[in-house]
């Protein structure tokens, strides 16, 4: 009798047969594979891996099914960056943390080819940012119900995209704000405000912003005119603040813009615009400031050991730094971003020597560690982690100094993107000033960056 081979399904199997006698039986899965003579291809994916959204703490599982030539192998990502050990079909994360949101997708591969998921996107509701979410909440309530009715009206807006992304590096004489200005609250608002601030930001924070609004009140004094003052720095809430409920605090004037997020589908710190003229040290009012002088130090050492790699180095020229990545105008430009054109250039963080990746480091804490501590910390672990250094680059342009017009750097991870630029002086005239902004390309906007 000649032996044939042919397949029979049924519920959940498929039967193999010889010669009319059942063998065994083989998953729907396996005869699928097997049906479409697929052992001689290169992988192809059948189900790709679902988009999810849990609260802190949950488990959570990717799973994608694909079929080509044995022997199948998978490789995880998050943000485009390899998750170590991660090489089964299925990912799981036991208690998802905020610092796990984002994209993940799978690589497979075998001796014929390979082929890439899509991503799936995994948010992580934070109904509640802890304590730190009902200290702003409460500081936050207290500055409001110090205000008039007319004032309320004016710090409290519908959020939108289209409005938080109302902020400028230009001073706001020549770019209107949101919210309420400065110039406008009495001595004891003033006080509630930076009461909110702090709760906000943390005493750094706070610290930074008295900074800024005296920098501004110092060009002022030296001929800047009436553009410049800490009367025009801006607060507003977009939305009404809430423990569980999504919403913004913004913080906004020239060179400094805070977009502080809260109960987002991520904690949210950016887009923060920074920059400062004059440069470094001055006296106003009978007191010293230096608020970049973190920002800047850190740079500056960075940039003093970049030069010694040759691939740190970009080629072309950058006169300025508005909004970063592919921004412009007057308002902070496209949202969702698109990094690719630029992301991956310069040298990788791994090909640093040791003592210089803590440079870079130093860097990146001295923007993270302008928010309050649990803020930072929780940043920190996303942007430190071994899988997320593993994917960032460092590159300069120019000199490799802050003293220079034109000397640029950049810091580009699977999530931070940090520019930093030096600028010709506007009002301190014959010197430089510095532009710079961090921002994050999974968190921008509480992680709802692209939504109306």
């Amino acid at each position: 009798m000649k032996t044939r081979k042919f397949f029979m399904p049924v519920a959940g199997a498929v039967l193999l047969a010889l010669g009319g006698f059942q063998l065994r039986a083989i998953p729907t899965a396996v005869a699928a594979t097997v049906a479409r003579g697929s052992y001689t291809s290169a992988p192809t994916i059948a189900s790709q891996p679902v988009s999810q959204s849990v609260s802190a703490g949950a488990s959570v599982s990717f799973s994608v099914t694909a079929y080509g030539a044995a022997t199948l192998n998978f490789q995880w990502r998050k943000d485009g960056a390899d998750i170590s050990g991660a090489n089964a079909s299925t990912f799981n994360i036991a208690s998802v943390a905020a610092g796990n949101a984002g994209s993940y997708d799978v690589v497979v591969t075998n001796s014929k080819g390979s082929a890439t998921s899509s991503a799936a996107t995994l948010s992580v509701a934070q109904t509640s940012t802890g304590t730190m979410t009902a200290d702003v909440v409460a500081a936050a309530q207290t500055f409001y119900n110090g205000l008039s009715s007319s004032q309320q009206a004016t710090v409290q807006k519908t959020w939108s995209l289209d409005t938080a992304r109302t902020w400028s590096n230009l001073p706001a004489a020549l770019v209107a704000r949101n919210g309420i200005a400065w110039s406008t609250l009495s001595t004891a608002q003033k006080t509630a405000a930076h009461a909110l601030i702090t709760a906000a930001l943390g005493s750094k924070g706070d610290t930074l912003f008295t900074g800024m609004q005296m920098a501004d009140n110092y060009l002022n004094s030296i001929g800047g005119g009436s553009s410049y003052g800490e009367g025009q720095y801006y607060i507003t809430f977009l939305g009404a603040p809430s423990t569980s409920a999504f919403w913004m605090l913004q913080v906004t004037g020239h060179h400094l813009t805070y977009n502080l997020a809260f109960n987002g589908s991520h904690k949210s710190a950016t887009p923060m615009f920074l920059g400062v003229e004059p440069k470094a040290s001055f006296t106003y009012g009978g007191s010293t400031y230096d608020p970049m002088a973190a920002q800047r130090v850190a740079m500056a050492n960075l940039g003093t050991v970049l030069t010694g790699y040759s691939t740190a180095k970009l080629s072309g020229t950058y006169s300025d730094l508005v909004f970063g990545a592919n921004g412009a105008g007057n308002i902070d430009g496209t949202c969702p971003r698109a990094y690719s054109s630029k992301s991956g250039q310069g040298i990788p963080y791994a090909n640093l020597s040791s003592t210089h990746q803590a440079l870079v480091q130093e860097l990146i804490k001295a923007y993270v560690n302008t928010q309050a501590a649990d803020m930072a910390s929780d940043l920190l672990s996303a942007y430190l982690s071994d899988t997320a250094l593993a994917s960032t680059y460092v590159a300069y342009a120019g000199s490799g100094t802050v003293t220079t017009k034109g000397d640029y750097f950049r810091i580009d991870g699977p999530r931070l993107w940090i520019e930093f630029s030096v600028q010709s002086g506007v009002i301190v005239k014959n010197d430089i000033h510095y532009h710079t902004v961090w921002r994050d390309k999974v968190a921008e906007y509480g992680g709802l960056c692209g939504q109306s």
